[in-house]
């Protein structure tokens, strides 16, 4: 079912109400002004009818000598059409009058009556009056008036149209983006068509594409982790599931002991990795919020390492631990626990027999640094971005720990975003790899 066009009728609305109450009021503009340019000519023209008697009364003076003759003949010789003519005595009576014009016994009503002296130096006290018919102005009027109330209904439907014609044009790229955003699939690549990126509606239609590529990112993210995750479990469980089988084939024996050795590291594997992909989908379900507290990172990294202390003597590692200084940060002391936790697992993982971890903590120019330095095979350079991709692990990791996740610095890096920190990897001078964080000082 098509929907209505809501938004355009609205704009529609707005648009053809602001057009025709400007058009309406230029309306009234124009009526006004042709109004008063009419009734200024009518008044110009009586004027110049009482300009054309007073000429005639100078020059018939000449003639006549007197006053009251010059008038009489005045009054039997002017004829103007539409004007009543009378001329008044110094004392205010009705001397004469102007002939009519055939047919036009007076002026059409309405009229207008104007006095003016006759002539102020010539005749003294001698009044011109004039009795003017304002029908033709008013006829004209009357009919400018009807003329706008006539524009005023089209102006309206004029407006109405323009603005309808309009909002069309302006909403067609909103229109177009709606229907492309109909044919999205929930998985495709699709995008919005963008006719102008510059505009409001192409920074919108710019602004959704990019969230569509953050979208197709996590879902392509996600079927990634799951596939990735699926592998990583489904190799510890086969394990686990033949050496069980074999055991439980053969007849008891000694190597039932062996046997549950194998299947407890392996669960303990399986745990770790289902820890590590617990911690992954919460972070991306953003349901980690940091309880930050000013605590002392020393104090944390130390409680860590002694948590490691049987497992690196089982493997002949020793720590150094004379740099550790103190540095107090606001952090969370789990989400620090399991990031400094990453980088000693590593260490104490990849180190050779004998070999030495160097742990360093102290202030540096205003942060507080977290160092951690290991005699392993370390990590090539094309290779130290990558490690902190998810499941990622380089050739040198499998070979010597076949049993890791790849999981762990992808941790430890979120660990740090987190607490404003970032983390880098660089060549240790005990000759593999040294890990750095750098977090802000409390």
């Amino acid at each position: 079912m098509k929907s209505a066009p809501r938004v355009r009728r609205r704009l529609t609305a707005w648009y053809g109400l602001s057009a025709m109450v400007l058009l309406f009021a230029a309306l009234l503009a124009v009526r006004q002004f042709t109004r008063q340019t009419l009734r200024n000519e009518h008044n110009a023209a009586t004027t110049r009818s009482a300009e054309l008697v007073r000429a005639f009364f100078r020059a018939e003076l000449t003639e006549y000598r007197q006053v009251d003759v010059t008038v009489a003949h005045l009054a039997s010789e002017l004829v103007f059409a539409g004007i009543g003519i009378d001329f008044l005595k110094p004392d205010g009576t009705l001397f004469a009058s102007a002939r009519r014009p055939l047919r036009e016994a007076e002026p059409l009503p309405p009229v207008a009556v104007l006095a003016l002296p006759l002539e102020e130096q010539l005749a003294p006290n001698w009044m011109l009056r004039l009795r003017i018919s304002t029908a033709s102005l008013a006829t004209a009027q009357a009919r400018i008036d009807r003329l706008t109330l006539l524009a005023v209904p089209l102006v309206a439907a004029l407006a109405a149209f323009v603005a309808w014609l309009t909002t069309g044009r302006a909403l067609a790229p909103v229109r177009t983006m709606a229907a492309a955003a109909d044919k999205l699939q929930a998985a495709g690549t699709g995008r919005l068509p963008v006719a102008d990126p510059t505009d409001e509606f192409g920074r919108l239609g710019n602004a959704f594409n990019r969230l569509l590529e953050r979208l197709d990112a996590a879902l392509a993210q996600q079927r990634r982790f799951l596939a990735d995750a699926a592998h990583e479990l489904r190799t510890p469980i086969a394990r686990m599931r033949s050496e069980s089988e074999a055991r439980l084939a053969a007849p008891p024996g000694a190597d039932d002991r062996l046997a549950l050795e194998r299947v407890r590291d392996e669960l303990g594997h399986t745990s770790q990795l289902i820890d590590e992909l617990l911690y992954v989908a919460r972070s991306d379900a953003d349901a980690l919020p940091v309880q930050a507290a000013p605590l002392f990172l020393d104090d944390v990294v130390s409680d860590v390492v002694a948590r490691f202390g049987t497992e690196a003597r089982a493997r002949g590692v020793t720590f150094d631990l004379t740099a550790l200084r103190e540095a107090r940060i606001a952090g969370d002391a789990t989400l620090l626990q399991r990031l400094v936790g990453v980088l000693v697992d590593n260490a104490v993982r990849y180190s050779p027999e004998g070999g030495t971890i160097a742990v360093s903590v102290g202030p540096d120019a205003g942060r507080v640094l977290l160092r951690v330095d290991d005699a392993g095979p370390g990590i090539p350079p094309d290779e130290r971005e990558m490690v902190f991709h998810r499941f990622y692990r380089g050739q040198a990791a499998r070979a010597i720990a076949p049993e890791g996740t790849g999981l762990g610095l992808a941790i430890a890096a979120d660990a740090a975003a987190r607490h404003g920190a970032h983390i880098t990897l660089s060549e240790s001078p005990l000759g593999g790899a040294a890990l750095l964080v750098s977090f802000p000082a409390a």
